[in-house]
């Protein structure tokens, strides 16, 4: 028989195997995660790091530390495993749809013969180039598969926070047409001056539900930022309102960031939303933001021409000047 002959046999032996299940045919490689870049690209090393916080709680994994490292002023975590011996690894996952999905074994480390831990390397929390907020988790692999609870920094513009109160905000301004479902009325309500943004139904009744989405897009996408405060009518009552949400997010380098008011009717499962908004508390702050929306970090220009950057950080340096944000 022929080296040919025997080759085709063989082959169709083994589609036959596998069609029965006797024989796993090698599933697909899985495509590696696109390297982030912020302030500095994915894979910095640990040691420049501009400060270290410990954000969630230790995992122990039969003995080993399994712990969390994030700086905040670079908007970048890595993890390490420690009391370990060789062959034990760890790794971050990060997810771009709060935990929903993830890119996985980010940075994955074992530890070497004679050591007691190791760790990663550094990865980013946000993505400003993709317009995306991140979740990110240590995971470790000793004898058993662990990981800590998500981390995700909390989006701040100055001292205006998610989840803060509407009776604080100082100023109360519908940018959109509210939106109606079986009789409610679902409406976007603003901050302009702060950028903070609420949603409230009204002519509703005990268990309507009322959310905000936010996109860091123009409302193409929002994985990270769907049904935020989502909140129902309480029973006797006929409205309520969501907390206040950030449209800006300097720390993590997001800015324009669009949103829009969503209800639901207890009794039926579809809902309706008001259009996509943006504050605009001046038309030369909304400018400022819309040029830092498009801004690549890590590469320090627009990338439509070196001319037109050098237009667009002029206008920048004059309007911080003018204004006194820096932000």
């Amino acid at each position: 028989m022929s080296v040919r002959i025997r080759r085709v046999l063989g082959a169709w032996v083994v589609m036959t195997l596998a069609l029965t299940g006797l024989v796993a045919l090698p599933a697909p490689a899985r495509a590696a995660a696109a390297p982030v870049c912020a302030l500095a690209c994915d894979t910095l090393d640990p040691s420049k790091a501009a400060r270290e916080t410990f954000p969630v709680p230790d995992r122990n994994i039969n003995g080993r530390i399994l712990r969390l490292h994030v700086s905040e002023p670079d908007n970048m975590a890595w993890a390490s495993i420690d009391d370990a011996v060789p062959g034990d690894a760890v790794w971050l996952d990060r997810s771009w749809d709060r935990g929903a999905t993830w890119e996985g074994l980010l940075g994955k480390a074992s530890v070497p013969g004679t050591w007691t831990g190791t760790r990663t390397l550094m990865y980013n929390i946000g993505d400003p180039v993709g317009h995306r907020r991140g979740w990110i988790r240590a995971c470790g692999d000793a004898n058993a598969v662990t990981c800590t609870d998500w981390f995700h920094p909390a989006v701040c513009d100055g001292s205006a926070c998610d989840g803060a109160d509407p009776a604080t905000a100082s100023g109360d301004d519908r940018p959109v047409p509210a939106t109606t479902l079986f009789g409610r009325t679902i409406s976007l309500h603003m901050d302009h001056s702060t950028g903070m943004a609420w949603g409230v139904v009204e002519n509703g009744g005990a268990g309507d539900e009322i959310w905000l989405d936010r996109s860091w897009d123009g409302g193409a996408t929002w994985p990270e930022g769907s049904s935020l405060g989502r909140t129902g009518v309480p029973s006797g009552r006929t409205t309520t309102r969501t907390d206040m949400y950030a449209t800006r997010d300097p720390r993590g380098l997001l800015y324009g960031g669009a949103v829009r008011a969503c209800g639901r009717e207890a009794a039926h499962q579809e809902g309706s939303c008001t259009a996509w908004a943006r504050p605009v508390p001046t038309r030369a702050r909304a400018a400022a933001d819309a040029l830092m929306a498009s801004y690549h970090t890590n590469e320090g220009w627009w990338r439509s021409s070196w001319w037109n950057s050098a237009v667009a950080i002029t206008a920048l340096m004059d309007f911080a000047e003018r204004t006194g944000r820096h932000d």
